[in-house]
Parts: structure tokens; sequence; C-alpha cells
């Protein structure tokens, strides 16, 4: 029992719902017709990503938490999240309009407005009920593969990628339930909640394959 609770806490780490973008943003470079941009440009749009939605959310984390706004930096409290919850989702609006400034194409920059509007989501229901972060993520992660893999912005038949996702988004739901942070409705919740926000805005604008020279 230590050992899966060990295990499922190092998959939470692995799979942070901050990560999720950057995760995102890198398959996206690799599974679509971005992957043919320069290396150069492809690793400054992913740190970039990492910078906008991983580090300065957690800055500003660590900042609530010091100025006592917050009593739980890991945001196990319901009651700790809305303002972490507000910062991320500004944090993904800007990462959003830099893809669209860099010509990026359309389906990446609302891949980033679903993750904002899953914020939102979370954010307004957290006041009453604690949905899964995680699980939003990983849904959210599910559905851009799932569109790549419809959408034709492939260059790889992803219908095994997508199995994966799911798998590797079930274990970690799973980790979630193990480790008592949620229940199974919360977990479901949040993937549906994940997948929904980035999935619908990326088919009512689904746009052309494009290759960008992005920067």
């Amino acid at each position: 029992m230590k050992f899966l609770s060990r295990a499922a806490t190092v998959l939470s780490a692995i799979f942070s719902p901050l990560l999720m973008a950057t995760y995102g943003v890198a398959l996206a470079m690799v599974l679509s017709f971005l992957c043919f941009i320069p290396t150069a440009t492809k690793l400054t749009v992913i740190f970039e990503t990492l910078l906008a939605t991983v580090a300065i959310p957690v800055i500003g984390i660590f900042v609530l938490y010091k100025v006592k706004v917050i009593t739980d930096p890991k945001l196990n409290n319901r009651t700790d999240r809305t303002w972490p919850y507000i910062i991320a989702t500004a944090c993904f609006i800007g990462e959003s309009a830099y893809l669209y400034m860099i010509n990026a194409p359309t389906w990446l920059s609302l891949f980033l407005i679903g993750g904002a509007m899953a914020l939102i989501v979370l954010t307004v229901v957290n006041r009453w009920w604690k949905i899964s972060g995680h699980a939003t993520g990983v849904g959210g992660l599910c559905a851009m593969i799932f569109y790549l893999m419809l959408s034709g912005n492939s260059i790889y038949n992803l219908e095994w990628c997508f199995l994966i996702a799911v798998l590797v988004a079930g274990a970690v739901c799973s980790s979630r339930l193990l480790l008592g942070r949620h229940t199974l409705s919360q977990v479901a919740a949040g993937y549906l909640n994940g997948f929904v926000c980035v999935f619908i805005p990326a088919i009512i604008f689904q746009s052309t394959p494009v290759v960008s020279s992005a920067a």
C-alpha cells in the first residue's frame, strides 16, 4: 500500500495541472505540422509556455502563502484555490495572446483559451465543490490530442497516442482517488470539464492545417 501511495504521489506531481499546458504545447510541436518549424523556435515557445503557465503561477502561490492569503501551498484545501486559479487563468490567457501574436495556428492558441475556460469553471464551482484540477488538466490534454487526430493537423495516426493519453489520464485520476484528494464524481467532473472546455472552442473555430514560422 505504501508503494501505491508513493506511486500515486509521484504521478500526481508529474501530471500537475500547471504542467499540462507545457506538455500540450510540446506535444503539438512533435505531433502536428509544427514539427517542421526550426528547433530553436519550438524550444523558445515551449520555454515561454513553461514560464507563463508554470513559473508565474508558482511564484504567485508562494507569495499568497507568505502573505497568508492561502494556508496550504499545495492547495489541498478548497478555500485556498480561488486566487491561484485566478492567477493561472490570467496566465493562460496571456500565453494564448502571445501564441496569437507570433502567428501560431489558431487551434494552438485555443488550447490555452480552453484551459483558461476550464480554470474559470473550476474557480466558480470551487466555491461549493472541489472539482479535481488534475483530472481537468489531463482531460484537456486528451482533448487536444483528440482534436489533432480528427482535424487533419497531425502528421501521424494519433489513435494509439490518444489511447495512451486516456490510459495515463485514468492512472492520474486513480492516483487522486487513492490519495483521498477527491471523490469519483469530483474526478469525473474534472475530466469532463477539461475535455469539453478544450475541445469545443477548437472545433467551433477549426482552422486548416498550418505550418507557422512562429516568431
